[in-house]
């Protein structure tokens, strides 16, 4: 399938015997489990108190890292990257001295040398490692990798020896864990997570997380779940979605499917952070001087201007 915008594909298929096994799962198990069917063929997990012993292939390969032990030293202030136009625009000379979370195709500034050693690099989308993977190879050995399952499996296919060159932490779905059913959130505490509407934010990374169709909701749920102080958000245009990330030419962009989300669901979900930002003391901010996310629900923050003096 191609993008109208720029006839690139919107994805790669998977090849045909992933394709028969998560359909065969699907088939043979209840609707509550078919969200496990996303990890398959080659993926299995197993939990071990507070981490999961991963396997691949049958095959023991590491262990992810406990969410709760990374809450400790947690910085105070935190950047979350996005690929947004407007980096290309900006003084990132801070994000050299602060620390930054990295998110999909943000990873390109360890490869510019922008970003020397990132806090944490977050992944919520298959279709990034299957399309961009390459771009994974340049962050330095031992960086945090937080991956939901789909993108755990499509670690492992792209290399397996990746597993263990990252700290891999887990991203679990907070209403889909992993080899369990689907559950309602009457069923966990409510101090893990905020609700309003359709809208969810999890304050506990060890419960799961939630999406809303952009992955710099993981990265802010991150910094909710360290409790940090102030969390700036960086390359989160929301803009002109068949524009190119920062990283990408209009030759070799990837879809983009954040148009039909952005009213439904984006801005719902980061009204709802804003309002638990305001509740827990956290200063929450948007650097994107182009977003069109309302600076009623994310106010403007201008240290990456050239013009701030930075």
């Amino acid at each position: 399938m191609l993008s109208a915008a720029t006839g690139t594909p919107r994805y790669k298929p998977f090849k045909p015997f992933t394709q028969f096994v998560r359909l065969g799962y699907r088939l043979t198990h209840p609707p509550s489990m078919h969200h496990v069917a996303r990890t398959l063929p080659y993926l299995n997990l197993s939990p071990r108190g507070d981490v999961w012993r991963l396997h691949w292939q049958g095959r023991f390969v590491t262990e992810t890292h406990s969410w709760a032990a990374l809450r400790q030293n947690a910085p105070e202030q935190l950047f979350v990257v996005g690929s947004g136009p407007s980096v290309r625009e900006q003084n990132l000379a801070p994000l050299a001295r602060t620390a930054c979370v990295l998110v999909n195709g943000a990873v390109a500034l360890c490869r510019e040398g922008v970003v020397k050693q990132p806090y944490a690099v977050v992944i919520e989308d298959a279709r990034f490692i299957q399309e961009k993977g390459d771009m994974l190879r340049c962050l330095p050995k031992g960086t945090r990798l937080c991956l939901v399952g789909s993108a755990v499996q499509a670690l492992g296919a792209l290399d397996p020896a990746l597993f263990e060159h990252f700290r891999l932490y887990y991203l679990d779905g907070f209403e889909t864990p992993y080899g369990k059913p689907r559950r309602s959130l009457e069923d966990v505490p409510p101090q893990h997570y905020r609700r309003k509407g359709e809208a969810k934010l999890s304050l506990n990374l060890q419960q799961g997380h939630f999406g809303c169709g952009t992955v710099m909701y993981a990265g802010v749920q991150l910094g909710f779940h360290l409790r940090v102080r102030q969390l700036l958000l960086v390359g989160f245009d929301m803009t002109n979605f068949n524009q190119p990330r920062f990283y990408e030419t209009p030759e070799n962009a990837a879809w983009c499917g954040l148009e039909k989300a952005f009213h439904s669901r984006v801005l719902p979900a980061f009204e709802l952070a804003a309002e638990t930002a305001r509740e827990l003391g956290i200063t929450l901010q948007n650097c994107s001087h182009t977003s069109a996310v309302p600076r009623s629900i994310l106010p403007f923050s201008p240290v990456l201007m050239p013009t701030s003096g930075n």
